[in-house]
């Protein structure tokens, strides 16, 4: 390894190794000081261990770390905080492996929680291929799927509209001062996959620390790609089990009203909406086996998307 890193960039993988690899090229593209990436499989179960492996062997910046069986999100990524404590950084990049990072994207960032202690999370503009909004940071709120991502669909928001505190910041690039991550307790495990951002951001601000939304940075994702795409049934049904968990922890009176009416009583309109059959059913399982207490395991990811349709 290279001098003690500042910034850990953490970029999970599951069977997209084509996709993490093109992600890590990004990043030793910024040249960045004191970057350092740490990419993680997940159990993949393919080629991609053994592709990550090689592409970190002789790079001092990059390092990999294989898990044998697929932990879930939450706790892969914990792992990786782990990992960056150990080694004395600074601060903790979560990096989803469907996006692409321009120069200078990641200095705005880091300014940022250099330059005021009361702010734990920064994320940038993140806009989808077609250029538009596809995230300014996100909100919980009486609305269909109780969770927005605000300004989704519409124009990016000028440079001038910002920063402003968000009320958590989706992992597909967040950067975090790995104290604060360290004081809200990381990514709680329970979730596995879905929610688990919105509950970060609920604990960090139990700890004093803010999210801030940077409208002056802006990255391109490609959305859900290791989940099968957006309105996948696996999806679906991790949101629908998910939603439960985080209502039972932090669910006011609005919330669960929300709940009741959006996701229960017009639970049927998800049939001819473009949820579709398949996504909607998933989406129902997801309510009843959260109501009933389950925890998303691998198992349900083996059982909803079977190896292939990664």
């Amino acid at each position: 390894m290279a001098d003690r890193p500042r910034l850990v960039a953490l970029v999970l993988n599951w069977r997209l190794p084509t996709e993490t690899l093109r992600v890590l090229e990004d990043l030793r593209a910024l040249e960045q000081p004191g970057l350092h990436t740490l990419l993680i499989d997940n159990g993949s179960g393919d080629d991609s261990a053994q592709r990550l492996q090689v592409a970190a062997e002789f790079d001092p910046n990059t390092d990999c770390l294989v898990f044998e069986r697929n932990l879930g999100y939450c706790a892969a990524l914990n792992r990786g905080i782990a990992w960056a404590a150990e080694r004395g950084a600074e601060f903790v990049l979560f990096l989803n492996n469907d996006v692409r990072i321009p120069a200078g994207s990641l200095s705005p960032l880091v300014d940022v929680l250099e330059n005021d202690p009361a702010v734990g999370a920064v994320g940038p503009t993140i806009v989808d291929t077609d250029g538009r909004a596809w995230s300014q940071g996100g909100g919980v709120a009486f609305r269909p799927n109780l969770v927005y991502l605000r300004n989704q669909g519409g124009e990016p928001a000028p440079r001038t509209a910002g920063p402003e505190e968000v009320e958590f910041l989706p992992g597909a690039c967040a950067l975090f001062r790995l104290d604060s991550l360290q004081r809200a307790g990381g990514l709680d495990e329970d979730y596995f996959m879905y929610w688990e951002d919105v509950d970060l951001g609920h604990r960090l601000r139990a700890v004093g620390q803010k999210s801030v939304w940077l409208p002056w940075v802006s990255i391109v994702h490609d959305p859900s790609r290791s989940s099968g795409g957006g309105r996948s049934p696996l999806r679906k049904y991790m949101m629908g089990v998910n939603t439960v968990r985080y209502l039972r922890r932090y669910g006011t009176w609005s919330s669960w009203a929300a709940f009741l009416l959006f996701e229960c009583l017009l639970w049927p309109l998800a049939f001819v909406s473009g949820t579709g059959v398949r996504g909607a059913m998933a989406k129902g399982r997801g309510i009843v086996a959260g109501l009933l207490g389950h925890r998303i395991t691998a198992a349900d990811v083996d059982r909803l998307q079977p190896r292939g349709e990664a």
